[in-house]
């Protein structure tokens, strides 16, 4: 199945050319509202119009500057993937997030069976194992995107190609689960105390990111944007702490924690880089990167 188009085209073009407005007002800053329509091949009279409806919602300013927040207020009426999802005569949005829930659940999955595994506890499947399902689950979003990437206009192919971001960003986190697990079977010592501690403190960071994704992605919760930077700042510096602590073992021990922890921190990279193009993709605008 694919992802059609909207067929009510009076009301959804209008909410896409709105995201449109924001998108660009955000990326390229029109200095003049004839640049603005220029750059987006509308007649100023109907940008005009456009223009008083989001500024009266508070979302551009008279500047030509875009309130990152007011459009987040804003993004279930902004979002044509939240209004495909929900629509009862269109399906296919419905289907599309339900792949990539399930490509979720089973990346996520691995991420767990391996800091259960670190742990010291038996997970059901380790991410070995599950990695399998992950390639066939990751295989059928991609086809499911592909026309859409090719065929649609803006902003059906934007939008597919950022849930194809999404899905590589979750078939990576599967692949760095698998990594870590590979790690912790093929050292003779595992550490313990603090700095084992640390590390499990990491496992549950990481588990409170991706919920932060989740909740952006499939609930268009997009204030989860600035507790997921927030969380993963904290993160950057329990790394920084733990890796200080860990110079006080032996060579070897020293670099089987600087392996997993270092493929931990591209675990929490990949699932906040996906939040941000689920925010992109809510939103209509870039959320940045908070500087670590």
């Amino acid at each position: 199945m694919t992802w059609h188009a909207p067929t009510d085209e009076r009301v959804d073009g209008r909410v896409m050319t709105l995201a449109r407005v924001i998108e660009t007002i955000d990326r390229t800053a029109p200095e003049t509202k004839a640049e603005a329509a220029d750059r987006l091949g509308l007649s100023q009279h109907y940008l005009s119009e456009l223009l008083q409806e989001l500024k009266a919602d508070g979302i551009v300013t008279k500047a030509y500057v875009v309130d990152d927040e007011r459009v987040y207020d804003r993004a279930r009426s902004v979002s044509e993937l939240w209004k495909q999802a929900r629509r009862s005569d269109a399906p296919s949005g419905n289907e599309l997030l339900t792949l990539l829930r399930r490509l979720d659940d089973v990346t996520f999955d691995q991420y767990a069976a391996t800091g259960a595994t670190f742990a010291g506890e038996a997970p059901e499947q380790t991410a070995d194992k599950l990695e399998p399902l992950a390639n066939e689950r990751y295989s059928t979003v991609l086809g499911e995107l592909k026309s859409l990437t090719v065929t649609v206009d803006w902003p059906g192919n934007r939008v597919a190609a950022d849930l194809a971001s999404i899905a590589k960003n979750l078939d990576i986190v599967g692949d760095r689960a698998c990594f870590i697990a590979d790690a912790i079977a093929g050292t003779e010592e595992m550490p313990a105390g603090t700095v084992h501690d640390r590390v499990l403190e990491i496992f549950e960071a990481g588990e409170r990111i991706h919920r932060h994704f989740r909740a952006a992605l499939f609930e268009c919760d997009l204030a989860r944007i600035e507790q997921l930077h927030a969380e993963e700042k904290r993160v950057h510096r329990d790394l920084a702490e733990l890796f200080e602590l860990a110079t006080a073992y032996d060579p070897d021990t020293y670099g089987y924690l600087v392996t997993v922890t270092r493929a931990l921190e591209r675990v929490i990279h990949y699932w906040a880089n996906a939040a941000e193009y689920a925010v992109r993709i809510h939103a209509g605008v870039d959320p940045g990167h908070v500087e670590i």
